[in-house]
């Protein structure tokens, strides 16, 4: 009886220990979904540049005929982008004939210059393993990723703009100077896609104002723009919001919070374009958790289909608790960081979805 009782107690210590390993296991993904390096919204004074901005601090402007200022390019040796481990995809394409060009968000927390350093690997390294794996990967397979590294703004530039509205100038510059590049160097006629995410897509809005949709040639061969992260009113009669699951010549944006959130001195207006990831409508109906397709965790692989329901509310997209283990432990008030790791199979399914209703099958 004693030596039973022993095995009871044993038995429930090893089910205990199986039971912690596998809530550490599930908390590890669930701190680590973001796309981006986690980071405070305030960035902390010690880590912001302690002078006003210089131009002769900025750097050089990247040279985009030299593969070593593209983080992802067709012609690299070293790709970033890669499937999902735990995800088949029958209809992948080696060879598209549609180009995405994807600018990158904010990586740059920490530094005592207003531009990010061009030349620093470890930061560019990072750039590659997060924003270009976890996003830019979205397109993998269905078109050919162009995506310039750039000496991207502080994140401490949008919180003092006297110095912030400068490194967005530099920044902004060399994006327009990589678009150009690809455009008369590797574009050879395709259509092409313009895709970005937070600063990415503040670069990506402000290039398609003064430049594709000013250019006939470069205008007609845009097929559809990714604007997530970031308020975007309409700029543009000939490229209005995605309003439909099958619409092209229009842009897509969304930026996701919890249920109920609404960050203080954020815009709360109709005119900002906001798009359902799941259903990709802009009516207010709250999408079925059976249409979520699944989470692309740090781990690159894909967890928790029919976990996500969203809806439409005030120009963001208000996301309800995600069905997932201890969720509760996991829960914030701004999904950002994960605008496209929530829907990563919903947006790349439903961009193949647009291309065969149109004629690019």
């Amino acid at each position: 009886m004693e030596r039973n009782t022993k095995n009871v107690t044993e038995d429930r210590k090893l089910k205990h220990l199986k039971y912690i390993i596998k809530f550490l296991f599930y908390f590890i993904l669930l701190i680590n979904i973001n796309s981006c390096k986690t980071y405070k919204l305030v960035p902390e004074k010690e880590d912001n540049p302690q002078h006003n901005f210089d131009i002769n601090l900025s750097g050089d402007s990247p040279n985009y005929s030299e593969i070593k200022y593209w983080v992802e390019h067709p012609e690299k040796e070293i790709h970033y982008t890669s499937l999902p481990k735990n995800y088949t995809d029958s209809l992948y394409n080696s060879n598209p004939e549609i180009d995405v060009f994807f600018v990158h968000p904010t990586l740059y927390f920490k530094g005592n210059r207003w531009n990010a350093d061009i030349h620093n690997k470890k930061l560019n390294k990072e750039i590659g393993n997060s924003a270009i794996k976890n996003q830019a990967s979205v397109f993998l397979g269905i078109a050919n990723i162009y995506a310039p590294h750039y000496r991207q703004m502080h994140i401490q530039s949008y919180y003092d703009l006297k110095n912030g509205l400068q490194a967005f100038e530099v920044a902004y510059s060399d994006v327009e100077s990589a678009f150009l590049y690809y455009w008369n160097n590797n574009n050879n006629g395709n259509k092409f896609i313009i895709a970005g995410h937070s600063q990415g897509t503040n670069h990506a809005e402000r290039l398609l104002k003064d430049i594709i949709m000013k250019k006939d040639s470069m205008k007609n061969s845009l097929i559809i723009s990714y604007l997530p992260g970031m308020p975007i009113i309409p700029f543009h009669e000939d490229l209005p919001p995605c309003s439909s699951p099958n619409q092209l010549d229009c842009y897509l944006s969304w930026r996701t919070l919890a249920e109920g959130h609404f960050p203080s001195g954020w815009d709360s207006s109709d005119s900002i374009s906001c798009i359902n990831p799941i259903s990709w409508k802009t009516d207010t109906i709250v999408s079925e958790n059976e249409n979520h397709l699944g989470i692309l965790f740090q781990n690159h692989k894909i967890h928790y289909p029919n976990s996500v329901s969203v809806y439409n509310n005030n120009g963001v997209v208000w996301i309800k608790p995600i069905k997932i283990p201890f969720a509760r432990f996991y829960r914030m008030d701004n999904y950002h960081i994960a605008d496209y790791n929530l829907f990563w199979i919903n947006i790349r399914h439903n961009l193949r979805y647009r291309l065969k209703e149109n004629g690019y099958d």
